[in-house]
């Protein structure tokens, strides 16, 4: 079976607007623990009641970046960030202990500003090295300088599987990563190709929101999985993180910053 990885929360988002990514697409399950600072978020609500799930990033050992829509609305979260996540996370919650944050400008119509993050209550995983943020205008500049174009983006998740034939999906809880190359930028998203018959390559679907990408073989977080189409072939648009307002929010709140 093929695998989707678009870390999109909920499928209420594929109902309205544009929907939700979710699934690791046509990927690679990651045995080797490459990106161990990639987790699977468990959010629940004030009643202690599961809501959704979704992908985020360590940019430090407590701090999460995920997507606004996966934060938005919630107010506990369980963070896992072994390859394999207990199938029973749901009704048992075992992961670190978190609290939700999400930009004060996310837009749940316009899935605008779809930043968030979870501050662990204790380190998820302790590393030597985390994923850093861009500078502001990274993918601006890159685009400016002509090199975006011919650029590959690696996603990375937990979702649902590709079964046969799309958009059949399975079940699934374990890590996975893929690649995809670039295909558009606009003011707040990095757009990437996502169609495996078209590029060769992979994407993001149903289970991926707020997963990370990366530019190229780097650690540099350029954005994360917010939303695209419902069969997870066309759109794949994820939210920037080389905003000044993205960067602003990160730095004034939670003290992380691009590297000097």
């Amino acid at each position: 079976m093929k695998k989707t990885l678009s870390i999109l929360a909920a499928a209420t988002l594929f109902v309205l607007l544009p929907t939700s990514a979710s699934a690791i697409t046509d990927g690679t399950p990651d045995t080797t623990n490459t990106y161990p600072f990639v987790g699977l978020l468990a959010f629940r609500d004030a009643d202690n009641n599961y809501v959704h799930r979704c992908s985020g990033t360590l940019l430090s050992p407590t701090i999460v970046l995920t997507a606004g829509h996966c934060t938005d609305g919630t107010s506990i979260v369980h963070a896992y960030f072994s390859f394999q996540v207990p199938d029973d996370f749901r009704t048992n919650p075992t992961g670190a202990v978190g609290t939700p944050f999400t930009h004060p400008d996310f837009n749940p119509l316009t899935i605008f500003s779809d930043i968030g993050v979870v501050e662990l209550a204790a380190p998820g995983v302790v590393l030597g090295t985390y994923p850093q943020l861009p500078d502001e205008g990274f993918l601006t500049d890159l685009k400016a300088e002509h090199e975006i174009r011919d650029d590959t983006f690696v996603n990375v998740g937990y979702g649902l599987l590709n079964g046969s034939p799309p958009p059949v999906l399975v079940n699934n809880e374990d890590r996975w990563y893929s690649t995809s190359p670039f295909g558009g930028l606009t003011q707040n998203n990095l757009h990437l190709q996502s169609n495996p018959n078209a590029t060769g390559q992979g994407g993001t679907c149903f289970g991926d929101s707020g997963g990370p990408h990366f530019w190229k073989d780097s650690l540099v977080l350029v954005s994360v999985t917010s939303w695209g189409d419902a069969i997870c072939r066309s759109l794949d648009m994820s939210q920037r993180t080389d905003l000044g307002s993205v960067l602003d929010w990160l730095e004034d709140e939670f003290g992380v910053t691009p590297p000097a």
